[in-house]
């Protein structure tokens, strides 16, 4: 299971550095395209906690960021759960 902080994504750089650094692809992710390619061919379970942070600390990018993961997980039944009752 990978585990992504959503308080740990203050911009967009950031969150793609984390992202790269914590599951293994086989390239750079590094735009909503390649991400959304990755989640829907992977078998990896992805849980993000304290979500909520992702609308605050990226705006609109982070609306546009949560749909890649819901879309994922509607289209292709990706296994990706969202949780906002952590404060790590």
């Amino acid at each position: 299971m990978i585990i992504l902080n959503g308080k740990d994504f203050s911009d967009k750089e950031k969150f793609y550095k984390i992202l790269n650094e914590n599951i293994d692809f086989y390239y750079y992710v590094e735009n909503l395209d390649a991400l959304y390619d990755f989640l829907v061919t992977t078998d990896y379970e992805i849980k993000i906690i304290n979500y909520r942070y992702i609308f605050l600390n990226l705006g609109e990018y982070g609306q546009r960021l949560m749909t890649v993961f819901i879309d994922a997980v509607k289209d292709y039944d990706a296994n990706i759960s969202l949780e906002h009752g952590y404060d790590l």
